[in-house]
């Protein structure tokens, strides 16, 4: 059962908040980190309410704030990605780039690489383009897109 008191109400963004006042941290996958209201378990076993008045993409480094003032550090957890290097001009990037987007998928941008979601068909797709692929294990922080939803920018909807 949740203890009444370890509900998190408020997310403050990464260096927005008292670091300190960890009580600790709770470590969650891309699609664990998009919720607003959903039991969950600390990385110390410790079971709490996110009761958030809305969804918000949770970033790592966030602190969840919780009704007793203490707060959760978010920590972003490593998962199986598809890391992505395309040799040659700018435009074989570009490509690249243009035939994720226009299938929608998240990715995220490093440097010279993109990673995304390990996918067999679209790995396929990507060697067909003339990229390298290559299998990494991460935490994946996705850009945000030109109009919201998940983010690893400031304007996500996090208390300041």
């Amino acid at each position: 059962m949740t203890d009444p008191t370890r509900r998190a109400t408020r997310v403050h963004a990464r260096g927005h908040w008292p670091a300190e006042q960890a009580a600790g941290t709770v470590t969650l996958a891309f699609d664990d980190r998009f919720r607003r209201r959903m039991a969950m378990t600390d990385d110390a076993g410790g079971a709490f309410l996110l009761d958030l008045p809305r969804a918000v993409a949770l970033d790592d480094g966030d602190g969840l704030e919780l009704i007793d003032g203490s707060f959760l550090r978010v920590v972003a957890a490593p998962e199986d990605l598809m890391e992505v290097r395309v040799p040659g001009p700018v435009e074989a990037f570009a490509r690249v780039a243009w035939h994720l987007g226009n299938r929608h998928l998240p990715v995220q941008i490093v440097g010279d690489t993109i990673r995304l979601r390990r996918d067999h068909v679209i790995e396929d797709m990507l060697r067909g383009l003339g990229a390298e692929v290559r299998d990494v294990t991460a935490p994946f922080m996705p850009e945000g897109g030109a109009y919201g939803g998940h983010s690893h920018g400031g304007g996500h909807g996090h208390s300041h």
